[in-house]
């Protein structure tokens, strides 16, 4: 049996958003003023929507977000009060043991090299990906 990958855009992806920041069981008013929608119904609607798609969660009349694995939307996690991508925790992880191993070890510019060309592609996708999430949660 195929599985098929979960997208989701626009104010669908913002509530979600707003529920993996929070990372808490969140009421209907709350995600309603925090998404900037006009009535409960509607945030009703989308809670509803997310968790009939695996994006969330209910825990007694309020809604906590949940990584849907078959969605692209799993490349991002919800970590000290931000949603980030997932590539950026591996990036600060790699850039400390780089800088790390050449404090205590001094090794030669090509090992270190080697070391950062990869990490720098972290950055780079980790950062584009960060400043896609902002478009989605501004929108």
């Amino acid at each position: 049996m195929m599985k098929h990958t979960v997208a989701i855009s626009g104010r669908l992806a913002r509530v979600y958003f707003i529920l993996l920041k929070h990372g808490r069981p969140m009421g209907v008013r709350e995600v309603q003023r925090l998404a900037g929608l006009s009535s409960s119904g509607s945030a009703k609607y989308y809670l509803d929507r997310l968790v009939e798609l695996g994006f969330a969660e209910k825990q007694g009349g309020e809604y906590v977000a949940k990584v849907n694995k078959d969605s692209l939307m799993s490349v991002y996690i919800g970590l000290l009060g931000s949603v980030v991508p997932r590539l950026i925790p591996y990036a600060t992880f790699s850039t400390t043991l780089i800088i790390v191993y050449y404090l205590l070890a001094r090794p030669p510019v090509d090992l270190l090299l080697v070391a950062t060309v990869p990490t720098a592609f972290l950055w780079i996708e980790g950062l584009r990906l960060a400043k896609l999430i902002r478009k989605h949660i501004s929108e």
